[in-house]
Parts: C-alpha cells; sequence; structure tokens
C-alpha cells in the first residue's frame, strides 16, 4: 500500500484545486498524503509552459526520492505542446478522448515507471468548472447576461470536459470574459467556483477526471 500521491499541476490555478478540493476528498478515503507539485520553469518561475523533457525529469526524481509514493500529472491538453511522445500521431485521433487517452498512454509508455499515473485534462481544468450552475451562481456582481450565459454553458455538454476548445470558446476564455477579474486571479476563482459546485457535482459529470481520481484510490489501496 502507497502512503501518498504527489501530483505535478500545470499552474497555480490546479495547485489551489488539489489543496483546497482534492486533498479532502482524498482524505475522506483515508489518504493524507497529498501534495500538489509545481515544477520549476525558469530561473525563479513555477508553473505553466509544461514541456515534456522537464515534466519527464520531474516525474523521475519524485519516484526515485520516495519508495511509498503514486506520482500523477495534472496539466492541460489544451496548448500542450508537440514534445509529447506520439503527439503528431495523437492528432490524427478524430474521438478528442480517445486522442488524449492515446497520449497518456503513450507518456507512460515512454517513461515506464510502475508508480507513475498520466493524466492530461480534455480540453481544460476550467471545463471542470461547468460541471454545476451553483458556483456560477454564487459569484456577486455578475452582470445578469453574463450570468445567464454560464448557466446555459453549463447544459451545453453532458460532460463539460468536452466544451469547445477554440481560441474564444474555450472554458477559460468564456470565465474571462463573462467574470469580472477572473484573469488577474484564477487560482481564486477557481478555487470557489469548483467548492460550491462541490466535488460530488464535478466527479458526476466529468468522466475522464472522475476515472482518473478512482484510479488513484485504487492503486494507493494496492
Amino acid at each position: 500500500m502507497m502512503r501518498g500521491i504527489y501530483i505535478i499541476c500545470e499552474g497555480q490555478t490546479e495547485e489551489e484545486f488539489v489543496n483546497g478540493i482534492l486533498r479532502p476528498y482524498f482524505n475522506s478515503h483515508q489518504i493524507f498524503d497529498v501534495r500538489p507539485i509545481l515544477m520549476s520553469t525558469s530561473k525563479g518561475h513555477k508553473g505553466g509552459d509544461v514541456k515534456y523533457e522537464r515534466l519527464k525529469f520531474n516525474i523521475e526524481r519524485l519516484i526515485q526520492a520516495e519508495n511509498e509514493i503514486i506520482v500523477t500529472t495534472f496539466i492541460d491538453f489544451f496548448r500542450l505542446k508537440n514534445d509529447f511522445p506520439q503527439f503528431e500521431r495523437a492528432l490524427t485521433i478524430q474521438d478528442k478522448i480517445e486522442r488524449v487517452t492515446f497520449l497518456e498512454r503513450s507518456m507512460s509508455a515512454a517513461i515506464n515507471l510502475g508508480r507513475f499515473i498520466p493524466y492530461i485534462q480534455l480540453h481544460e481544468f476550467e471545463g471542470l468548472l461547468f460541471s454545476s450552475t451553483s458556483g456560477f451562481e454564487f459569484l456577486p456582481d455578475l452582470k445578469p447576461g453574463n450570468l445567464a450565459t454560464l448557466i446555459s454553458a453549463v447544459s451545453e455538454k453532458e460532460n463539460p470536459e468536452l466544451l469547445n476548445d477554440g481560441e474564444l470558446t474555450a472554458p477559460s476564455k468564456r470565465l474571462e470574459r463573462l467574470i469580472p477579474g477572473f484573469d488577474n486571479n484564477k487560482p481564486f476563482y477557481g478555487g470557489i467556483i469548483a467548492e460550491i459546485n462541490t466535488i460530488e457535482a464535478i466527479l458526476e459529470r466529468c468522466v475522464r477526471f472522475k476515472n482518473w481520481v478512482e484510479t488513484l484510490i485504487f492503486k494507493i489501496k494496492e
């Protein structure tokens, strides 16, 4: 049985989500050592700009340093760099869920460490925030029209992970456009919206995310 889960996060928004939402959920399953890890991307900076070789180095370093942990990733497919294993081949796969699953399997095969479980969010973290209307309804000072647009987007897809990934219609772009201040404080807004929505609502609607969480719980208790 493993002791803990180390989650390599793309940025501070994902880090906040792990601390505020995922850690308490894993704690409820008797998994208490849950740590978000922000990679150093340049001198004095952490998060963002996920390059495969740097990611691989960090995964290997963590697993070699500790014997009783599982290492996983929490990174977006949106704007993922083409240096990931089999990236160009993945782009030929039309079904987007199958495409991201193929990328995860390719990364797992390339790194080839039993305690590494790759996860790539389809399309981006912010899609999870569209799992319920509650978080948007909780926010003060939203223009009625903006709130209505956000509420409509919640029911746009059965699985909000599939919300459009275009430059103007990606979940993060919608939130930046419709929620004042979101762009300047994504960790805060992402955390509060997810908390009000509840992890249960996210797991109920976000199929790939749910599978990842359940896989981690299963693996940690093997």
